[in-house]
């Protein structure tokens, strides 16, 4: 099973440079800006289908900061996310390396964290491996 979009709620007034940080910083991975709608309130960013939504909260409304994870189809592309996170105003919440914690195969990647506050990843697994894990 796979996630088909996910909506990440941002503040109103942060909404023009969030659209800017992502379009950039989603670019090595692969993502591009796809639509826009309802009067620039709404804007999908993917690969061949809008996976990821910024959306504009009501006015007043505080977003919860979210983590999410984009898979890179190299280093060299969690490396790129990464230097152009930083460059756009992201800080940085993990350096490109192998997270040995996170997963038996190598795990890659690299975590920035955007001007809204939510922690954005890169990464790049080798998932044939990976085994399901036993109800056992």
């Amino acid at each position: 099973m796979t996630i088909n979009h996910l909506f990440l709620l941002v503040t109103p007034g942060r909404l023009p440079a969030l659209r800017t940080f992502y379009r950039n910083v989603l670019q090595p991975v692969g993502y591009t800006e796809m639509i826009v709608a309802f009067n620039e309130t709404i804007i999908g960013f993917g690969s061949d289908y809008p996976y990821l939504w910024l959306k504009a909260l009501p006015e007043g409304q505080t977003p919860t900061p979210t983590h999410i994870a984009f898979d890179a189809p190299n280093n060299e592309a969690v490396n790129a996310f990464h230097a152009a996170g930083l460059r756009e105003g992201g800080k940085d919440q993990g350096a490109p390396g192998i997270r040995p914690e996170m997963s038996r195969q190598p795990y890659y990647a690299a975590f920035i964290i955007d001007p809204d506050g939510n922690n954005i990843e890169a990464t790049c697994v080798d998932k044939r491996g990976v085994r399901k894990a036993s109800s056992d």
